[in-house]
């Protein structure tokens, strides 16, 4: 009878303080301070010059582009190439792949990107996470939680949204 009290107990213990486990919610500010601490490792031992945005984005413009400003509901025409930093060659679009940047489309540092550029143009990002995938499980599996991704972009045409779409 003891024994089947004090296992009792414990069982109940356990359940409670799995119960009382709660998750910890998602720190964009902490983890963007990590990322920035990585990011400007990674740019003073690469020896890369960027620009960093009020937003926490790093950014450098390799050509501005002479063409239209792209809209937020623009459908873009172009290329990236996106890596987590310092590592292999995640996912790579043709020409003719199309990016409808609509709310909640992506992410928000791509959004932030993609503004600084017109069409013709192209540029390099170092995206800290939060403003990225932060912690979220992707698809892909080489896309890890927190990732900083390193992508590069560039813009050959934009299609405005039509109202008709």
């Amino acid at each position: 009878m003891l024994k089947t009290s004090v296992l009792l107990a414990f069982v109940l213990m356990a359940v409670a303080f799995f119960a009382c486990k709660k998750e910890v919610p998602y720190d964009s500010v902490t983890q963007l301070e990590i990322d920035d601490e990585i990011i400007a490792k990674y740019l003073v031992d690469s020896a890369v010059t960027m620009t960093k945005h009020n937003s926490g984005l790093y950014y450098k413009i390799i050509r501005p582009g002479e063409g239209a400003q792209v809209g937020q509901t623009d459908t873009i025409f172009g290329n990236y190439t996106m890596k987590i930093l310092k590592d292999s060659v995640l996912l790579s679009k043709s020409v003719d792949s199309t990016f409808r940047f609509t709310l909640p489309g992506y992410f928000e540092g791509w959004k932030i990107g993609v503004s600084l550029i017109k069409v013709g143009g192209s540029i390099r990002l170092i995206v800290p996470s939060p403003l990225a995938y932060q912690q979220r499980e992707v698809v892909s599996p080489k896309i890890a939680p927190n990732s900083i991704l390193d992508i590069t972009l560039d813009i050959d045409s934009v299609k405005p949204k039509n109202t008709n779409d």
